[in-house]
């Protein structure tokens, strides 16, 4: 029997829409065609309709099996190649207070259907609690204020050495303290965070240059190439896509 969630996103047309939050994201998206790339934080993939193919590369070098899948959580800094007819959902973890208790397929299942159940268009919290997600307390306050504070002005921190000097260590001590506190590389939060930039440039009508500009790229063809490595598409197909933009779930707003 089809849940009443189902039916409903099965005769509504699902739309491009994302929805940034502090330092997590959902995007839905109506099927496409993603290149494989690389997320910088675990990401929950959903789909809304039947099944997708999710295949990653593994440390032989090499791509494993596909698999046919409704629910996945595919870790951070993976390099992994999907494929879906339909429309998907992705919900991107908050990578130093989001986590995942129990990522087991019958797990996410349970959390795809309640997620199902959910009015349309998806709101970022409702979606996220109904995967059973859960925050975690930092271990090193130290960190955990240079992450939030590069949350809300992610363009400002063009070195390393800048945010070693916030938390009053060392490079090479505040470089592995971050790595571990936070479960990803300095540099590569700070990617993730530039892209919530990105997107609240786009939904102010700016164009990509001006986006780039904004968030600390050097260029639009910059933002490009990473936005690409990371989510599977450009920025331009997207937003020819007349994707929505809800910055709602957003409390530290655009710091110019």
């Amino acid at each position: 029997m089809t849940t009443p969630g189902l039916a409903r996103f099965q005769e509504v047309p699902v739309l491009p829409r994302i929805a940034v939050g502090a330092a997590r994201a959902l995007y839905v998206e109506p099927g496409l065609n993603l290149s494989p790339h690389v997320n910088a934080t675990v990401t929950v993939a959903l789909a809304l309709q039947g099944s997708f193919g999710l295949r990653l590369w593994g440390r032989e070098k090499k791509w494993s099996e596909w698999q046919t899948l409704q629910a996945a959580c595919i870790p951070a800094q993976t390099l992994h190649h999907l494929r879906a007819a339909g429309p998907m959902v992705f919900l991107y973890l908050d990578p130093l207070a989001d986590v995942l208790p129990n990522p087991s397929p019958s797990a996410l299942s349970q959390g795809r259907a309640r997620l199902l159940a959910l009015p349309q268009p998806l709101d970022l919290d409702n979606a996220f609690a109904a995967m059973g997600l859960q925050a975690q307390g930092p271990q090193d306050r130290r960190i955990a204020s240079v992450a939030r504070a590069l949350d809300r002005q992610p363009d400002q921190f063009n070195h390393l050495r800048e945010a070693a000097a916030m938390a009053g260590l060392s490079g090479s001590r505040f470089r592995a303290r971050f790595a571990k506190e936070v479960g990803l590389p300095f540099r590569r939060y700070r990617l993730w965070r530039r892209m919530a930039v990105v997107m609240r440039e786009l939904a102010a009508g700016h164009n990509l240059t001006t986006a780039a500009m904004a968030a600390g790229f050097a260029s639009a063809s910059h933002l490009s190439s990473s936005f690409k490595q990371m989510f599977g598409l450009a920025p331009s197909a997207l937003a020819a896509l007349g994707v929505e933009i809800d910055l709602s779930a957003d409390p530290a707003g655009f710091v110019g």
